[in-house]
């Protein structure tokens, strides 16, 4: 029996059936997004940015993964931190079938990661964080994408979404599974200024980001419901 699942656990880490997995899930996502009624909100705001060739930081938080990915449809890649361990590597590699190559790292700990970035961001790049992942606190921002913004002063951009139909998972984050033939909104919110959040300690800009990203969820609820 330990065999057996010595085995299973061998064939899980497997690079192959790790990259067959994303394929899958990726069609999954495709499919769910594509099937479902949409009502998308600030569209505009990443469109200007692009339009200017001015590069922004996406924040959204871990349990809205599922869908995000989908609404990215512009040619520019959208450069995602991923983290090391066996899930941030299979996340990895689903965005990357929507145009979002992995930096893999932690802002927090990883040094190379946010020079990465910092990088990214000044040859004009898009980038982004999920800023309560990969293991929580669920809805609370690691410090990491408040340095990012001030050290490269590129704004952050909230998002968030909420289906009319899901399942939440019993996970440290309540991960949402979206089903298909759905409806559904996509809220991008008013891009949070590194301006504004120079001046804030640390702590006042990581609640600061966390209420506008929530904003978001809220408003994107308020308008399904309505």
């Amino acid at each position: 029996m330990l065999k057996r699942l010595s085995i299973i656990k061998e064939f899980l880490k497997n690079d192959r059936f790790e990259n067959f997995v994303s394929i899958v899930l990726s069609l999954l996502m495709r499919f769910s997004y594509k099937t479902t009624r949409w009502t998308v909100i600030g569209d505009e705001i990443p469109s200007k940015y692009h339009k200017e060739g001015k590069p922004f930081l996406v924040s959204l938080w871990h349990d809205r993964l599922m869908l995000a990915p989908c609404v990215w449809h512009w040619k520019n890649p959208l450069h995602v931190l991923a983290s090391n361990h066996r899930d941030g590597r299979l996340i990895a590699k689903v965005v990357k079938h929507f145009n979002m190559p992995a930096v893999y790292g932690s802002t927090g700990k990883g040094v190379a990661a946010t020079r990465d970035l910092i990088r990214l961001v000044k040859n004009g790049k898009y980038i982004a964080i999920i800023p309560d992942g990969p293991r929580g606190p669920r809805h609370k921002l690691a410090p990491g994408t408040v340095a990012i913004s001030r050290l490269t002063k590129i704004d952050i951009l909230p998002f968030s979404f909420c289906v009319e139909r899901y399942r939440r998972f019993n996970s440290w984050d309540r991960f949402i599974l979206a089903w298909p033939f759905n409806r559904g909104v996509m809220v991008w919110g008013k891009p949070i200024k590194w301006t504004d959040l120079k001046d804030m300690t640390q702590e006042e800009a990581c609640s600061y980001i966390e209420s506008k990203i929530n904003e978001c969820s809220e408003k994107a609820h308020q308008v399904l419901i309505g």
